[in-house]
């Protein structure tokens, strides 16, 4: 029996399964199901269906039903068909859904409607996954005034290519940039480095709200042209290109993300974005983590949809900067301890990673955190030894966390040296030290230093 007629049998006796081939969690899911790996094939499609995925949300509705991998429940099956329908899948689903919905009792109509007030089209719209909007009526947007030339890096083998960093940064209501964050480079050595610091020198007009400058995130491009001009003609573009073309998760990511900035690659920006979104329901880790930072970025605007559904699925598909994102939200309020279990498997996850942003804020983390079972100070200076070792060398709060790690290890001689650095690079930048020095006179005497390293910029 094939996959089609195995699970729609399951409801109807005929018909085709829905299922798109080009989703690789979708085609891992239904292999599990081939398999008999019931349980893996639910998990899997019950991870799609929170994205919105109307297929995962039909075959979760099937299994349901014939209580595949979970309890049979006739109540919670219907409700991921009629979550289905709400979601595209109505074709799939056909026309005999109302009789079935007809046929329930009060206890089976709860708990159909639970499923839908979750997972409908709805409840997924409001919580940013379905149209996300990243809009924030009545926002205007931090704009770059003076932003330096960028020093072209010297390449391995010479030579000259084409080269574009996207570079997420904060800015503060001062206008001063800090916490840069490489979200894609193209190629990914030695362009990462000179466009930091490029940022880190810029000057911009803070975001207003209201009329009133607020602190914000925003992400930026910088172009590197070299001796072709032509950013399509880049290795890794020729090769993305037509893969995006054909629905490739990875590939739409990297042409998704570029196009959304860089008008360079023949791809208008509402194309780009629906790529992005198309990689990020398809399973595409860095996709998810795009989308959920820039719906937080406008969580003031719509605080239900603040992008922790993206990051919490970008976290354990492996993006190093949203498992520390989600560590942070672990780690606020009171955490259980099995929130700070799973806070620091996810910091010591981004520690191994070779994302600067991921690494400098699990160190910072790990070292300062007023939570005291999440702390630890031997792999914070792993993590500190790893970034002084880099190519970021510009940004003051990288050797803030340096400082900090090697003060958990009551290291305090190191400490000291690392925190004037820090210091000394953000005056050259025209931060505010005042904070800085706090925690530098706390080394001094030989004490480590706990909390939020980097609020109070």
């Amino acid at each position: 029996m094939d996959t089609a007629t195995r699970l729609s049998y399951v409801l109807f006796g005929c018909g085709a399964l829905a299922a798109f081939v080009a989703r690789a969690d979708f085609d891992a899911a239904m292999q599990d199901y081939n398999a008999g790996n019931l349980d893996a094939a639910h998990a899997q499609f019950l991870q799609l269906a929170e994205l919105g995925d109307c297929s995962s949300q039909f075959n979760l509705g099937a299994m349901t039903l014939k209580g595949q991998g979970v309890p049979k429940d006739r109540g919670a099956g219907i409700g991921w068909l009629q979550a289905a329908v709400s979601n595209g899948c109505g074709a799939q689903v056909g026309d005999k859904l109302p009789g079935m919905v007809a046929s329930l009792t009060p206890e089976q109509t709860s708990a159909a409607a639970a499923v839908l007030a979750r997972y409908g089209h709805d409840a997924l719209r409001a919580q940013g996954v379905v149209d996300p909007s990243f809009e924030c009526p009545g926002t205007t947007p931090a704009v770059a005034g003076d932003t330096p030339t960028p020093d072209y890096p010297r390449i391995k083998g010479g030579g000259a290519p084409e080269a574009i960093v996207l570079t997420a940064i904060t800015v503060g209501t001062d206008g001063r940039p800090r916490d840069p964050q490489v979200l894609l480079a193209v190629p990914p050595e030695g362009f990462p480095a000179s466009a930091v610091e490029a940022w880190l020198n810029s000057r911009f007009t803070p975001a207003l709200r209201s009329g009133a400058p607020v602190e914000s995130r925003l992400v930026a491009k910088l172009r590197f042209v070299g001796s072709s001009g032509n950013l399509a003609a880049a290795p890794a573009f020729k090769s993305a290109l037509p893969q995006a073309a054909l629905g490739k998760p990875p590939a739409e990511y990297i042409v998704g993300a570029t196009g959304s900035l860089d008008s360079g690659l023949g791809i208008t920006a509402p194309r780009a974005g629906q790529m992005l979104l198309d990689a990020a329901r398809a399973g595409n880790a860095d996709a998810q983590y795009w989308i959920g930072t820039q719906l937080r970025a406008a969580a003031a605007c719509h605080p239900q949809a603040d992008g922790m559904v993206w990051l919490r699925h970008a976290a354990a598909g492996g993006n190093p900067a949203a498992q520390v994102d989600v560590a942070a939200a672990l780690l606020r309020g009171s955490p259980t301890p099995e929130q700070v279990s799973a806070a620091h498997g996810l910091l010591v996850a981004a520690l191994a990673s070779g994302d600067y942003y991921a690494r400098k804020h699990a160190v910072a983390l790990l070292a300062t955190s007023p939570v005291t079972a999440v702390r630890d100070a031997k792999a914070a200076l792993g993590g500190a030894l790893q970034l002084l070792a880099g190519e970021i060398q510009s940004d003051p709060q990288m050797f803030e966390a340096v400082a900090a790690a090697y003060a958990a290890n009551r290291e305090y001689g190191d400490a000291v040296s690392q925190q004037r650095v820090a210091i000394n690079k953000a005056r050259a930048l025209g931060w505010d030290t005042a904070i800085m020095e706090q925690r530098l006179s706390a080394y001094r005497g030989d004490s480590a230093w706990q909390g939020d390293l980097y609020a109070g910029r």
